[in-house]
């Protein structure tokens, strides 16, 4: 295998529960290159580095959120990007996700390296940024300023590439959030995991639950089922907000809440899980024409799932035929009736396991392997 060099790889999000990150590190190594992962500490108390057969150095910015975090994000890779080239051997930076681009961009230019930059979800349609005019325009002109460097990238759907590729007008090539091929993982048990042995148990997955990523919706409809319980793994505001609302409904011995996990035990909960939810509200464009890597880990465990009624989500699984897709509805109690119904509906007539299966083979990252390495370039 020839050598390609050393690689930098940015990230802004807490980079030891990026899947994407993790996956794309892989096939960079497998392909001859280096990594170097550069992310940040969620916290002092975090280590340095993760446990990767790569290099990896996390910083700590001082700030979490708002522009001081986003400056001190800049800030910090351009300095740790300008110590990796005395260092030397570095011959490309990979940028992923806006917030990182403009550092990777501006090291390209200034020591010869080549650049990937790959967005994970249409950036200036975020649920952050709804209602927020001024903090979304700015960073429309950053995105419009960084773009004037790259000639193609990397997205996560067909729809939101047009959205790109329409834009700015730059080569938009499609990687979706789907796993690498596996063998179906073994079921945690149920017991260790709290679970009841003798009731369905549906489950939401989501490294970050925002504002209308659907877990509030998901315990509302708990409301209305006669049995069955809910898991919800992951982060974020509405998987904070969760348990509160189920005392208030009289559901919360039917509602399980983990933390986040690292990804082989979570294919392992995922597995013991009779179905997936994915149920994104249509309120903003990143939401409306997403397609959630949960969805694919979902297939590839071989439980159904109930999914929104979005363009690109909902489609594919009338296509694929893994599930159902809950009717379009406006408002909290309609949203959860509607999630409500579909869940009866696919327990009632459960696609067969070896038919979800199937369909997963269609669905590996292997398969976008030579995409995500022709996204690197020169840059202009």
């Amino acid at each position: 295998m020839m050598k390609q060099g050393r690689i930098a790889v940015l990230v802004s999000n807490d980079l030891a529960f990026d899947q994407r990150v993790r996956k794309t590190c892989a096939t960079l190594m497998a392909s001859g290159w280096e990594p170097v992962l550069i992310g940040r500490r969620m916290s002092r108390s975090a280590p340095l580095s993760i446990d990767r057969p790569y290099a990896s150095h996390r910083m700590w910015l001082g700030f979490k959120a708002g522009p001081l975090f986003y400056a001190a994000l800049q800030w910090g890779l351009v300095r740790r990007l300008k110590k990796l080239h005395k260092d030397g051997g570095v011959t490309a930076v990979w940028a992923n996700d806006l917030d990182t681009l403009w550092p990777a961009l501006h090291a390209a230019r200034k020591y010869g390296w080549h650049l990937a930059y790959d967005s994970h979800e249409w950036f200036t349609e975020a649920e952050g940024l709804q209602g927020k005019p001024l903090r979304r325009s700015v960073w429309k002109w950053w995105e419009r300023r960084c773009f004037q460097g790259i000639d193609r990238m990397l997205t996560v759907n067909a729809s939101i590439a047009e959205a790109y590729s329409s834009g700015y007008g730059v080569a938009v090539d499609v990687v979706p959030n789907v796993p690498e091929i596996a063998a179906p993982a073994e079921p945690l048990s149920r017991s260790f995991l709290g679970w009841p042995e003798d009731e369905p148990v549906l489950l939401m997955q989501g490294a970050f639950m925002d504002r209308n990523r659907g877990a509030l919706d998901a315990v509302r409809a708990l409301a209305l089922l006669d049995r069955g319980h809910l898991a919800l793994i992951g982060a974020g505001p509405e998987h904070d907000a969760a348990p509160a609302l189920a005392e208030q409904l009289g559901v919360r011995d039917r509602l399980h809440v983990h933390d986040r996990m690292p990804f082989d035990q979570l294919r392992r909960c995922t597995a013991a899980a009779d179905v997936g939810l994915s149920l994104d509200r249509s309120t903003v464009g990143n939401f409306k024409f997403s397609l959630p890597n949960k969805l694919f880990d979902y297939m590839h465990a071989g439980i159904p799932v109930v999914c929104s009624d979005l363009p690109v989500a909902g489609q594919m699984v009338r296509e694929t035929q893994i599930g159902e897709v809950a009717a379009d509805a406006v408002g909290d109690g309609d949203i959860a009736q509607a999630v409500a119904d579909a869940v009866m509906r696919v327990l009632a007539h459960t696609p067969d396991r070896n038919h979800l299966l199937k369909v997963a083979e269609r669905f590996h990252w292997g398969a976008h392997e030579d995409t995500l390495l022709a996204a690197i370039h020169v840059v202009r």
